[in-house]
């Protein structure tokens, strides 16, 4: 049995790659190792990466239960935290391949120049 692919799928199916790899290389050049960026208001900070990487497992499996179970667990054992407004960070290392970022508090106060680990989604554009 031969499969005969049209030019029209094949055409389509690269215009789809492309998009992926502009949308994919947009979020890494915005983000640079070194640059100045601001996080989302009520974004979850984590100082761990496993217990980050616990927390993207769960919001991509779209259980908001056990989600929002888990927010409430980390964030009251303070091995998370989230703050209300939009603060300044700098970028000190990016991991592409599981979304999390490395940062330093620049804003100003007692959290200034301690270190987290954030999803890249918190990253306001």
């Amino acid at each position: 049995m031969s499969v005969v692919l049209s030019g029209h799928w094949i055409r389509g199916a690269l215009s789809a790659l492309v998009l992926i790899a502009l949308a994919v290389g947009c979020v890494a050049a915005e983000l640079r190792v070194g640059a100045w960026v601001e996080v989302k208001a009520n974004s979850i900070w984590f100082e761990d990466a496993a217990k980050l990487a616990e927390w993207q497992r769960l919001k991509q499996a779209g259980d908001a239960a056990a989600l929002q179970t888990y927010e409430k667990q980390v964030l009251g054992t303070r091995d998370a935290w989230q703050f209300t407004k939009p603060l300044a960070v700098k970028i000190l290392g990016i991991e592409t391949s599981t979304h999390q970022v490395s940062v330093e508090m620049m804003t100003e106060g007692r959290l200034q120049g301690s270190t987290w680990v954030l999803d890249a989604a918190a990253i306001a554009d």
